[in-house]
């Protein structure tokens, strides 16, 4: 397998690179169907805010993928590394085909075809990446763990390298409650296999750490890996009155929310949000980025309240566009309910809110109640009370120097702690370790028996 030339190493990148630390090759393994790495999705996001990182920081890097783009009309992002597209095989699909046509006759309709192509999917992936990098191996795997998914752990044992798994659910869990799961046992042994099988688990969040460590996996071998943001693309700057224009947001306040729409971030309280902030400021404005199977569900309601002409629908963006949108807002909001299970996000709109200097009113949940300094970075809010949620935007609204020093300390905030970088550093100092302490017991002496 060919490795990329190596690029220039920047003043964000990885300070050992300049300090004569070798260069190391990097193979980033996400079989995920579910994340176009090109794509839109925080997930997307994730991926390419990460190995652009790794690259910035001098390293090589081949990025190896089930899914590259979801859409034919997004415009693919820009991720300027070797891409290899894994494809499931003709049986494999013929087996799921069958599948589906069983359920067609029985009139069922389950998530056993989905979860019967990832199984299938993870022994072709191993021998496909093993005949392509067994003559020229990374230096590690980095994997974005998968439901269902083994093949990065079965790939380092064969290659002999050392195996960063990176966790942003527990799989099974998330599955089971949000998508449902036909395979359970089988999933969350391939979770546990998975956790216990590499060298180093990297979870989003706290509770995700506790997660890992249920399955056994030594606590030295978990790492909190929070969120973060590209930097040179997130941060704070001026507005821009064409913009502005564009969007019909005349000089009124503006409050802004990005992310999917879908239950579990709470964009139900939109609706009747801007309607208790418009009892109290004019010309105020909502701003929603993003798309969902509930944007119908909370545009139907704007309209219902007649403030359908106060509102804002952009749909899916490009990630670069989103950007210069947030610096427009004038309060951000993360109004998430109250799951019934241990919050184990890491919101990627929370650290991009920050980034660009935007205060948030969150809920007080998980890691944002550890990432928003309530009264210093952002206000926290009981989840799902709207009342308080309310309050908080209505103080900021009306306190402009509040807001302003807000933004300012939030900024300083991720730009120095949650950024892509960051987290590509700690990966790659992991990795060096990892990588040394294989190569001192490879050296060390046999001891023969004595009589």
């Amino acid at each position: 397998m060919p490795w990329p030339n190596e690029p220039s190493a920047d003043s964000t990148g990885d300070p050992a690179a300049s300090n004569g630390h070798a260069t190391l090759k990097i193979l980033y393994l996400c079989p995920d169907l579910g994340i176009p790495v090109l794509g839109r999705k925080g997930a997307s996001v994730h991926v390419r805010g990460l190995v652009n990182a790794f690259r910035r920081a001098g390293h090589k890097v081949v990025v190896a993928a089930q899914l590259l783009s979801k859409s034919f009309w997004e415009e693919p992002a820009l991720l300027e590394v070797p891409l290899i597209e894994l494809k499931p095989t003709t049986a494999s699909l013929a087996a799921v085909a069958a599948i589906k046509e069983i359920e067609h006759h029985l009139g069922l309709e389950t998530s056993l075809p989905g979860e019967i192509r990832r199984v299938l999917f993870n022994r072709e992936v191993g021998l496909d990446l093993k005949r392509k990098f067994q003559n020229d191996p990374p230096d590690f795997i980095y994997e974005r763990a998968s439901l269902h998914g083994t093949a990065g752990t079965i790939l380092a044992a064969e290659l002999r390298v050392p195996l960063l798994l990176e966790l942003n659910a527990p799989l099974a869990l998330e599955q089971s409650a949000y998508r449902g799961l036909t395979l359970q046992p089988l999933a969350v042994e391939a979770e546990r296999l998975a956790c216990t099988g590499a060298d180093a688990v990297l979870t989003v969040s706290a509770a995700l750490r506790e997660h890992v460590r249920s399955f056994g996996v030594a606590p030295a071998r978990v790492h909190v890996f929070p969120n973060g943001v590209d930097a040179t693309l997130f941060r704070p700057g001026p507005r821009d009155p064409n913009l502005r224009a564009r969007f019909g947001l005349a000089n009124g306040p503006v409050i802004g929310f990005v992310g999917g729409l879908r239950p579990w971030h709470g964009v139900e309280l939109l609706p009747e949000l801007l309607r208790r902030l418009a009892e109290h400021q004019a010309d105020v404005r909502l701003v929603v980025v993003g798309d969902g199977p509930l944007r119908s569900t909370v545009q139907g309601r704007l309209h219902e309240l007649g403030l359908a002409h106060r509102s804002v629908f952009t749909g899916s963006l490009p990630h670069s566009a989103v950007p210069p949108l947030l610096r427009e807002f004038d309060v951000a909001v993360a109004p998430y309910p109250s799951p019934d299970h241990d919050f184990y996000f890491s919101p990627l709109k929370l650290f991009e809110y920050m980034a660009c200097g935007v205060p948030v009113v969150a809920a007080r949940l998980g890691q944002i109640a550890e990432i928003v300094r309530h009264g210093q970075t952002g206000l926290l809010c009981p989840p799902g009370d709207l009342p308080a949620l309310a309050a908080a935007c209505e103080h900021l609204l009306t306190d402009q120097a509040l807001r302003n020093g807000m933004g300012e300390a939030a900024a300083r905030e991720v730009q120095t702690r949650f950024t892509w970088d960051h987290n590509a550093r700690r990966a790659i100092a992991l990795a060096r370790g990892l990588i040394a302490e294989r190569q001192a017991a490879s050296a060390e002496p046999t001891l023969e028996p004595t009589l």
